[in-house]
């Protein structure tokens, strides 16, 4: 007897025993799925962070991926995370661009033309991630990350049909680029030409902003920025709402001073970025694009030394009639010389939108000409950049593409502003 109650004890024991050890390997497993589980902020409501849904978005994933870097070294999402720990960013990477978000929640303005726009923007995202309620007043943090993302893939899409490309015309893999004869340079890589994605970070606060720029680009500016990761061939624009003395915090206003800046990005990266356009053409194309998210919210170049005239007249259309009236702006021979945004006034800025508006209404196909002439030029022996006289390339190309001189453009473009623009 004594010995079967010490068998049933030691069964009871052993029993106890493997429970407790069941319960610790349970807890463990629980604390490693906590460990790994994404907190909250970091679920997007709308694909559960599902790779299904995130594919049917479009999208590539939600990081953690490479996000520009230091010289040669790649900077990674989870090492901006680790400098900037409270800062919530969302992460997208697209077809051809990474994002980051740091935005606040939205509410959509009463205003019915806004209205209308975002519920269009809305509309198209519902078609391709579930949940989306085309008709809410709130952008939530994801929502307006999914925006964006769909805002950048638009200019980009535009970009390629006014250049009159798509992406099988771009070196696929970097590192198969041969030198032939009939071969035609479009750059090294498949991204307009560069190796690697475009990089848009929007930020809210100045503060997060400001301590990315310094750490990562080793620049402090009050504006927002284009940079060039030379090494890793790739381009970024990042801002904060605080920027331009907070007119960004205004969705639309954003939204189309990412359209500016953006595309002033995709136009240097064309056919690789190896040297610098003449400032009057990426001014110009940057205000046309801006222009067409919003007229009522203009953005400028400017630097630090050179603050841009910010004034707030927007009706460009009558103002350019003015301006022809009165001619107080500098030529198209003074101003398609321009080095410097320093140059230009806001008079100047008015009438380079104007002129670009008026190149593109003579047809895709003559931009197209006037694109391939100016940007992507290389030295045939070795594809090494050829930046020789850029204003006589500009000259011969606007000839060739337009049928006319520089000295002839503004007669034309005058001639063309009358018929077309409103005059109030």
């Amino acid at each position: 007897m004594i010995s079967l109650r010490r068998r049933r004890a030691a069964c009871i024991l052993c029993a106890i025993g493997l429970a407790a050890l069941a319960l610790a390997n349970l807890s463990e497993t629980a604390s490693a799925q906590s460990k790994n589980k994404p907190p909250r902020w970091k679920v997007d409501p709308y694909t559960k962070n599902d790779p299904e849904l995130i594919e049917r978005a479009g999208y590539v994933s939600y990081g953690p991926f490479d996000f520009g870097g230091v010289g040669a070294d790649a900077v990674t999402t989870d090492q901006i995370e680790k400098s900037l720990p409270y800062v919530q960013i969302l992460w997208i990477e697209t077809p051809h661009f990474k994002i980051g978000i740091n935005l606040p929640t939205y509410p959509v303005p009463v205003d019915l033309s806004t209205r209308k726009k975002v519920r269009a923007e809305l509309e198209r995202l519902a078609a391709k991630i579930p949940g989306i309620n085309p008709k809410t007043r709130r952008l939530d943090p994801w929502l307006r990350a999914h925006l964006f993302a769909q805002r950048a893939e638009d200019v980009y899409a535009e970009f390629c049909d006014l250049a009159g490309v798509t992406d099988d015309d771009f070196p696929q893999d970097p590192d198969k680029l041969f030198l032939t004869e009939d071969a035609v340079y479009m750059g090294f890589g498949p991204y307009l030409g560069m190796k690697r994605k475009y990089l848009l970070l929007l930020f809210d606060r100045a503060g997060p902003f400001e301590q990315y720029m310094q750490g990562y680009l080793g620049r402090k500016s009050r504006f927002g920025q284009r940079w060039h990761f030379k090494d890793r061939s790739s381009l970024i624009y990042t801002v904060a709402t605080e920027c331009d003395d907070g007119r960004l915090k205004d969705d639309t206003a954003l939204h189309g001073n990412v359209a500016f800046n953006i595309s002033q990005n995709l136009l240097d990266g064309f056919r690789y970025y190896s040297y610098e356009l003449p400032v009057w053409m990426r001014e110009g194309l940057a205000h046309w694009f801006e222009r067409r998210v919003s007229p009522k919210s203009n953005s400028f170049d400017q630097t630090e030394g050179s603050p841009a005239d910010l004034r707030k007249t927007w009706k460009w259309e009558p103002y350019t009639r003015k301006l022809l009236a009165n001619g107080k702006f500098a030529p198209f021979v003074t101003a398609y010389t321009w080095r410097d945004f320093g140059n230009i006034t806001f008079n100047d800025h008015v009438a380079l939108w104007s002129r670009m508006d008026f190149m593109m209404s003579l047809g895709k196909g003559k931009w197209r000409t006037f694109l391939f002439e100016v940007k992507g030029r290389v030295n045939p022996e070795d594809w090494s950049p050829d930046q020789r006289d850029l204003v006589g390339a500009t000259r011969q190309a606007i000839q060739k593409a337009y049928g006319f001189s520089v000295l002839q453009f503004d007669d034309k473009w005058a001639a063309w502003v009358k018929k077309n623009y409103a005059t109030q």
